[in-house]
């Protein structure tokens, strides 16, 4: 089980930063996407991302907010998530 963040892999510039941007323009476009590409070796469920943050964060910018907010908010959501690590070696 993969237990870094994709902040960390973010961070550590195993994920570039425009895949998260295009994942939260993929979730905002349809947030019942489930199986989103991260860099060559990784995936992460948006949705289920997206779903166990607002869950756990009772002030969560609700989903009638304005889009820059939504942005934010699902921003957060998948930097906090767990990114599946595919069986195929990093780059």
């Amino acid at each position: 089980m993969n237990d870094q963040t994709l902040w960390d892999l973010i961070t550590t510039e195993r994920v570039p930063i425009d895949d998260l941007v295009a994942a939260v323009d993929a979730y905002l476009a349809d947030p019942t996407i489930r199986n989103h590409p991260l860099g060559s070796a990784y995936r992460i469920d948006l949705a289920a991302a997206v779903a166990k943050h607002l869950r756990e964060r009772p002030t969560a910018t609700p989903a009638n907010s304005d889009e820059p907010s939504r942005r934010i908010e699902v921003r957060s959501a998948l930097l906090l998530a767990r990114p599946i690590r595919l069986d195929r070696p990093e780059p």
